[in-house]
């Protein structure tokens, strides 16, 4: 992963490089004299988009290249919904049909950016570069504690073979059956990639030429397969009892993350 986004970003060097060569210099030509173009101006930013709620820092490498390091920040959104329980009707345990859960989205990551113009007079760009920082995108809990303690006695009792024959029950998430621990509490939590690649265009200057200047940004963040976890324990096929597909399957095959940001800046050097 980390051989892709290195690639990536040669390719972005590359296409700068050839933008500059093909501009014909010389000693008249403005384009010599700011040839030393090289972290002599500083900016700050502020983004808002898919990526979350961020701020940066960003300076010239040369006339067709910037940098940009900052951080982002997803505040944490929380969702109410309803977990089903896969549970036959089983005497002597008091086992719900369903429990009120809570599902909570939220994640923190640093981000390296290079932006690369190819067209001196426009702002157009192509960035290159890597988010990395959290792996948890999403997680899911019960709200009550201790509600599914019945039915984490009755799984003890299957596996210590007092019913012969019958299964584990547990909470259906998805494809998933989650087992519950021995408080009788669940969590689901979905994975990815901590390190992740970068590729996207946009229009405006992460340095901009005045005071004051506007960034608009579209792309793509290559986060890997996610995966499914039920506390440390990561999900595999073997897990797959749940009765329906669900939007954990369908996230689970979303390998890029896109993204969307708006950004403003201001050169205070």
């Amino acid at each position: 992963m980390k051989s892709r986004v290195l690639l990536i970003i040669a390719m972005a060097f590359a296409i700068g490089a050839s933008a500059q060569n093909s501009t014909k210099c010389d000693k008249n030509n403005d384009c010599c004299k700011n040839d030393k173009n090289i972290f002599n101006h500083l900016a700050v930013g502020l983004n808002v988009g898919t990526t979350g709620i961020g701020f940066d820092v960003a300076m010239p490498i040369c006339n067709y290249v910037q940098v940009r390091a900052g951080v982002d920040f997803m505040p944490n959104i929380k969702v109410s919904t309803d977990f089903d329980i896969d549970a036959p009707n089983v005497e002597g345990y008091n086992i719900p049909q369903s429990i009120e859960a809570e599902g909570k989205v939220g994640f923190t990551n640093g981000k390296l950016l290079f932006d690369v113009y190819p067209f001196r007079s426009s702002s157009f760009h192509v960035t290159a570069g890597a988010y990395f920082g959290s792996s948890k995108i999403v997680k899911a809990y019960n709200k009550e504690y201790g509600v599914l303690g019945d039915l984490a006695k009755y799984n003890n009792d299957v596996e210590a073979g007092l019913y012969p024959g019958a299964e584990k029950i547990g909470v259906e998430l998805g494809d998933y059956l989650l087992e519950p621990d021995d408080d009788g509490n669940v969590q689901a939590s979905i994975k990815t990639a901590s390190f992740k690649p970068y590729l996207g265009i946009g229009f405006g200057r992460a340095v901009p030429k005045k005071r004051v200047g506007f960034m608009f940004d579209l792309g793509v963040q290559f986060w890997g397969t996610p995966k499914v976890y039920c506390f440390d324990k990561r999900l595999t096929d073997e897990d797959t009892n749940g009765g329906d597909g669900g939007i954990i399957k369908t996230i689970s095959k979303i390998k890029v993350y896109p993204t969307m940001n708006f950004r403003i800046c201001g050169r205070i050097l």
